[in-house]
């Protein structure tokens, strides 16, 4: 648990930077003289995926105690620490091409961790509204909901892409943006070591004059805080650009209103005079209804009213766009001058190949969507007004249309091909490499696929993904019609429940129905875009995790000794040990207690590693103690 000396130092950081002129110091004294801080650095990357991948040497998060804390501490104080570089691997893109990552060894990241929450305290209540890439309570959906609720009635598109982004961050810009903020040369000099540190590939080592290494943990913080420097700028700019507070009325609208109610008045008195203009009554109601279809197709406000003007801008990681209510002109200029800042204060490059201006009923694509102007979406409006002391309530048609979400049908099919839904007729098929799997694993590897894909594209219509779930079910008919050497309609007509279908599956021996997941069961996400997203970042840090109460108990979990020091044993995953046929004692603990990790005595920990841990261990220590007593 953080100390309360702790939060209080941590809340006072992010209070501070709220004001520009207030820069932060002794930030490198929390490092070496809270403790407590690198617990709750720990306690936040333990359970990641990586924690046992290994770098350019041995050392990973296996076996971290406070004795290991305390000894990268001392190396802080003393300037003895040094990072090494990061092991580089690549992995593919959907282009084809691949991707650098650089994988940090076990302190590295403990180091790196503890910088990034510190970082975050300073820079996340500074960040942009509009900033939505590696921040808490942050997501692709929310810069789409952003789009989906701010943007009605933009009319063209600035789409701007940046050159390997990742690779080109300069050094200088980024050490002069945290120097504005942060009087601490210790600090500052650590973040330099760290962006210094290079990498090895092919047992190479190569520095690093520019870019933050992918897979750091702190890396995508620190890709916010430079392109914080472009979102103040955009936002500065549309201050000045912004005109008017709403479009001005459409004449033509008007004088369609007006023709449309003098038509109105002459139906209504040729009803109320029924003897007197029976031949006019049907003709003036076809007249009434004809004008009134020629009245919708009109919008209310004037769609090209110069004296209007918006900017929109959204980002997420280095992927932005800016919405432009305006002219063409407007646009252009708006992408020179953001183009020009890129390249002469951020020495970013622009992929002019990539980027451009679109018009919104051409449609651009944004974090996998296809979004453009939806002609669904402009729907009539009722208002009301009063005249003449009286409340008259009538339809307008909204000019501010709606951004309209669609799933690029290419990204579909290509999901099914990825996955072996559809073969080369383009018709469903058996997945041979799922054959050897039992039922149970079959049907949640297929539910977990089907589900990532429908959540994430849920803010799209159901009937534009409806051919996915058709390829994805027929395809997990077969693959179990291929196991059991049946026909897929019967196993199909065995498994339906009502408007559901179930997969019957023994597991642990005793029967359980598994449901087939389907459209309708996907989650849709939050539909109001809330503006207010700033998260206060440590009403988090009180937190009790189980590791660090474990820690503290300072008893070995295996041998029950109270002898430190004491260290955390990690494994991978926790199913690679109930998989093994002969199990040792040590991992039926881990299994009785559903747990990756073991607190145990450095003398646990080595026997451990060694092989040669016994099984009598904690049953003699026992023995001991009761002897002792």
């Amino acid at each position: 648990m953080l100390s309360v000396r702790t939060m209080n130092a941590l809340t006072g950081i992010s209070k501070a930077t709220v004001k520009d002129e207030v820069k932060v110091k002794h930030l490198f004294r929390i490092m070496t003289h809270y403790p407590d801080v690198w617990m709750f650095a720990y306690n936040n990357i333990y359970k990641n995926k990586g924690a046992l991948t290994k770098g350019v040497n041995e050392n990973t998060l296996d076996g971290m105690g406070s004795k290991r804390i305390e000894k990268i501490i001392d190396s802080l104080k003393s300037g003895t620490y040094k990072p090494h570089p990061a092991k580089r691997v690549f992995i593919p893109k959907k282009n084809g091409k691949r991707r650098p990552l650089g994988i940090p060894t076990g302190d590295d990241k403990l180091v790196q961790e503890v910088v990034r929450i510190l970082l975050e305290a300073i820079y996340e209540p500074n960040f942009s509204q509009h900033s939505h890439g590696f921040r808490p309570k942050r997501s692709c959906h929310t810069a789409l909901s952003e789009i989906k609720y701010t943007w009605r009635g933009m009319k063209w598109i600035i789409d701007q892409d940046v050159k390997g982004f990742f690779d080109n961050v300069d050094h200088q810009v980024l050490i002069n943006i945290l120097e504005k903020k942060i009087d601490d040369k210790k600090f500052i000099y650590l973040i330099k070591s760290l962006l210094r540190a290079g990498y090895m590939e092919n047992w190479k080592i190569n520095k690093t004059y520019s870019g933050t290494p992918q897979g750091g943990i702190c890396s995508p913080l620190l890709a916010n805080i430079y392109l914080n420097e472009l979102d103040q700028f955009v936002e500065k700019m549309a201050k000045k650009f912004n005109k008017g507070e709403e479009r001005k009325r459409n004449l033509e609208y008007i004088k369609a209103a007006h023709r449309l109610e003098g038509v109105r008045k002459a139906h209504r008195t040729a009803i109320e005079h029924g003897g007197v203009f029976p031949m006019f009554q049907d003709e003036l109601g076809e007249t009434v209804k004809k004008l009134e279809k020629e009245l919708y197709k009109l919008p209310h406000r004037d769609p090209d009213d110069s004296g209007f003007k918006r900017l929109r801008y959204i980002r997420y990681a280095d992927d932005f766009v800016i919405g432009v209510i305006g002219s063409k002109d407007d646009a252009n200029k708006i992408m020179a001058e953001v183009r020009e800042y890129l390249q002469k204060e951020l020495k970013l490059s622009v992929c002019k190949e990539k980027s451009g201006i679109r018009h919104i009923k051409k449609g651009f694509r944004y974090l996998g969507y296809h979004l453009s102007h939806d002609q669904e979406r402009q729907v009539m409006r009722k208002r009301v007004r009063k005249q003449f002391g009286k409340t008259i309530s009538f339809k307008t048609r909204s000019v501010g249309t709606q951004i309209g979400f669609r799933v690029p049908q290419e990204t579909v099919w290509d999901f099914c091909k990825n996955k072996g839904y559809l073969g080369k007729d383009m018709r469903p098929t058996h997945r041979s490499n799922l054959l050897h799997m039992t039922d149970h694993e079959i049907v949640l590897t297929f539910n977990a696929e089907m589900r990532g894909f429908a959540n994430y594209y849920a803010l799209a219509a159901r009937r534009q993904v409806e051919h996915l779930e058709w390829a994805c079910f027929h395809s997990l008919l077969k693959t179990l019609a291929r196991k059991h050497k049946t026909r897929a309609q019967k196993l199909r007509n065995r498994m339906k429940r009502d408007s559901d279908h179930f997969v019957k599956v023994k597991v642990k021996g005793t029967w359980k129905e598994v449901k087939v997941f389907k459209l309708k069961h996907r989650t849709i996400p939050n539909p109001e875009w809330n503006m207010d997203l700033q998260p206060n970042t440590w009403k988090i840090a009180s937190f009790r995790s189980g590791i660090s109460d474990r820690l503290e108990a300072k008893v070995c979990e295996y041998c029950a000794s109270n002898k430190g020091p004491f260290e955390v044993h990690h494994v991978k995953k926790l199913k690679d040990i109930k998989n093994k046929k002969t199990k040792q004692p040590w991992e039926l603990n881990m299994i009785s207690r559903q747990r990756k990790t073991m607190v145990l005595c450095l003398k646990c920990h080595d026997l451990l590693h060694a092989g040669t841990l016994p099984a009598w261990r904690r049953d003699y220590f026992k023995k001991m103690e009761s002897r002792v007593q």
